[in-house]
Formats: structure tokens, sequence, C-alpha cells
């Protein structure tokens, strides 16, 4: 039996993973600086713990949702690269002890989705509250999926509550780590970038290059070629805003992914799944692989006039090009992220291909259930590292995906249940696989 984890645990891990990104900071050749020291461990346990217990008390009949940083006022826009974007910070005119009773107060009186409390650690004063932080919510779109850049915060320590018993802790805008539910995950482990999950789309990747080179309008001496690790960060995007709306829909869903071949087989009556919404074949299935070629095109033609025919643009060329047309293209990809994920609303598994063509939804998998008494609970990406779970230690959809899984080994499915926990399941070596997908909660 596994032990619950508490905010004592989460620091012992905090302070694992910081140091194991300033390692890869370094090796990156990234430049360090002065918030990648943390204070002692009893300051971050004090730090951490006090936010915890705030999280499971309420004032006034609310819950509370707040995020924090540990740094100074002059640290939150050192370089002035924040001020274009709305980044700000308010000082008190003194300082307030950093306690429950503060931040219970505190918390409801900020947005959760665009402030951040402020505090300082001392030896002399030891913690304080000094002011508030305007980050603006574009950070969101780290976890919702986005193209948009968030508003720069300094590598420094934050924790947000994320809900009753929730905490994460951040380095700036990158999350370390969660505590729910007496677990602690961490998206450092997030099977979304394993190379297996990256060779198994790299036929979809290759379709979609292929394409776009087939483009009529195609011209090798004024566009720009798009680099290869594009296409997979721009699915990632939309794969986390997928998983985002499910999550805020309260009620859980299932998405199934087949690999090329398969779908077909699935199109029609058989005895894996019966989809009782199925789209005609003639019809609009593959809107995604449409956009995706529009933003290739339109991304090749920008930066070939930018910068040349011998350019790579990539994702960042994305996220920086603010043309009208791929603005509008990005409001479309993430418009049918959400179209799919509200088809999960109906009973049943949404069924895709591999490159996400929408085959149908309501799907139940059929059969009678029967599979092995345990799967593999992975512990690292590649599912190197894993444990032994018992299959009845979950619901009923994760249980019927299991077992098509375990039928079907070439499936790959996503999960969501109705308390937001997400898994991605396939078959991996010799049993069914599964990898937990950070949980966080922003409805």
């Amino acid at each position: 039996m596994t032990a619950h984890k508490y905010p004592k645990d989460l620091v012992f891990e905090l302070l694992a993973l910081w140091l194991l990104d300033d390692l890869e900071g370094v090796e990156g050749g990234s430049k360090g600086g002065r918030f990648r020291r943390l204070p002692e461990f009893d300051v971050l346990e004090t730090l951490v713990s006090t936010c915890y217990q705030v999280s499971l008390m309420k004032e006034e009949a609310r819950n509370h949702r707040f995020r924090l940083m540990l740094c100074e006022p002059e640290d939150v826009d050192e370089d002035g690269s924040g001020e274009k974007k709305g980044l700000f910070y308010l000082n008190f005119t003194a300082p307030r002890s950093y306690n429950e009773y503060e931040l219970l107060k505190l918390g409801p009186s900020i947005d959760y989705n665009n402030s951040i409390i402020g505090v300082r650690y001392t030896r002399a004063e030891g913690l304080q509250i000094w002011g508030l932080i305007h980050s603006g919510s574009r950070w969101m779109h780290t976890i919702h999926g986005g193209s948009k850049q968030g508003t720069p915060l300094p590598k420094a320590l934050g924790v947000n509550v994320v809900g009753v018993g929730k905490l994460n802790v951040c380095k700036g805008l990158d999350i370390l780590a969660q505590l729910s539910g007496g677990n602690i995950i961490s998206p450092s482990t997030t099977v979304f970038q394993s190379d297996w999950v990256a060779k198994r789309f790299l036929r979809v990747q290759s379709e979609l290059a292929m394409l776009h080179e087939q483009n009529p309008r195609y011209n090798s001496n004024a566009w720009a070629a798009i680099d290869s690790e594009f296409v997979p960060a721009l699915y990632l995007q939309f794969f986390k805003h997928v998983i985002s709306t499910v999550r805020g829909s309260g009620h859980g869903g299932t998405i199934v992914s087949f690999p090329a071949g398969m779908d077909e087989l699935v199109a029609h009556d058989n005895p894996y799944i019966d989809l009782k919404y199925r789209f005609s074949e003639n019809s609009e299935r593959n809107q995604l692989r449409k956009i995706v070629l529009q933003i290739m095109e339109v991304l090749a033609k920008n930066c070939g006039r930018l910068y040349g025919s011998d350019y790579l643009a990539g994702w960042k060329d994305y996220v920086s090009l603010q043309t009208e047309e791929l603005v509008q293209l990005d409001e479309r990809i993430f418009k049918f992220a959400r179209f799919i994920a509200r088809l999960t609303g109906v009973d049943g598994a949404v069924v895709t291909s591999e490159g996400l063509e929408v085959i149908g939804f309501g799907g139940i998998i059929q059969g009678t259930m029967e599979m092995g008494e345990t799967v593999a609970k992975a512990l690292d990406p590649e599912g190197e590292r894993r444990e032994v779970e018992k299959v009845e230690s979950v619901g009923t959809r994760h249980r019927s995906l299991y077992y098509l899984c375990n039928r079907l080994q070439d499936v790959l499915g996503i999960v969501v249940s109705q308390d937001v926990k997400t898994r991605v399941v396939t078959w991996n070596r010799d049993m069914v696989t599964c990898w937990d997908v950070i949980p966080i909660d922003f409805s």
C-alpha cells in the first residue's frame, strides 16, 4: 500500500526537481540567476504547508484558489520585457505577516487567473507578504494549450493553490510538480514528449510534410522550410486544449485513436466498438489536417518573406507572428479542439484516427471486459519504470479502455474521469500501460 503524500513530501520533490532543472539549464547553456537558490527546508515547508492548510479552509462558504510567488518586488520585471504585456506589481505600505489568516482573507480578493501574491523571505523577518503582482491570464496557455505567449515571470518559486488539498509548485511559468489527492505528479514525466509517442505520430508528420510540398502554390525559392518539430508542437497544444476542455466539463470522457488502416475497420460495424454517431466518409472529418496545412503554408510564406527560403520556421515563429490570417487559423484549430472535447458529453468514446480525423462518437466498447487483474502504471515517459495496479481500483470508463487496449494493442486512448484525473492508455511491451497526466483543474 502506498502512503499518502503531504506538504513535506512535496518540498522534498521540489528540491530534487529544482536542482535537476538547474543542471539541465547549465547543460543547455542557459544562464543561472538568483532565483536558482531556495531558502532552507524549514522555510519551504512553512511556505507550502501554510498554503495547504488554507486550501482546506473556507471563508464565507468560498473555497480558495490563489497563486503566490517568492521574490522581491524589483525582480518581477527586472529587464522590462513584461511591461508591454501588462506585468506590474503593487507594494503594500507595510508588509503583512505570512500565515493562514492573511491568505484566507487576501486570497478571495484577487483573481486567480490574473494576479499573484508577492512573498519575500529574509532571515531577520522571516516570510512576509509584500504586495500583489498582476500577471494577466496568458500564462494558462501552458496548461490549457494555445499559441499565446505568456507574460514573462522571474524564475522564482511559485505555489498555486488550485483546489482543496491541491497545490502546484512552479519555477516561474514552469510547473514542477503537483500535490493532489495524496499523490505527487510531475509534468516532467509527460508521456506526450516521449519517444514512443513521437514515433507513433511520425507517420502523420510525414504525411503532412508531403502534402505541404505537394501544394500547387508551393515555391521552394520563396517559402521557408517548416521545422519537423513544428507539427508535434502544434498537436501537443491541441491535445492539451482538448483535455483541459473535457476536465472543465465536469463529466469526464474518453477519446480513442486508431492507427492508419485500423481506422477503416472501426468506421464500419466491428466487434470492438459500436459507434452510435458515425460521421460519413465524404464529410469534413479531417478538419484538423486541413487547418494545419493552411497554417504551414502561411507560416512558410511569411517566414520566407521575412528571413529567406533557407530559414527553418518553427513553433516560436508561429507564436510571434501575429498576422491576421494566422490569428484566424489559430482560433479555428482551438475551436476544433473544443468541438472534439464536447463530443465526450455523450456516453461512450470519441473515436479518431491517428491524425485526429473524427470518425464518430458515442462509442460503446464491445465484449465481456475479461482481461487480467492488473495493468502497469508508468513512472516515466517511456514506461521503462512502472508499478502494477489493480484494474478494480478504477471506474468503468477506465476499465473499458483497458479492455480495448488489451484486445487491440495498437490503440491509444485518453480517459478523463469525473474527478478530472486523466490517463493515457495503450499496450506497452507486455501489458496494458497507463500514464497519469498532471491533473490541474481550472474549472
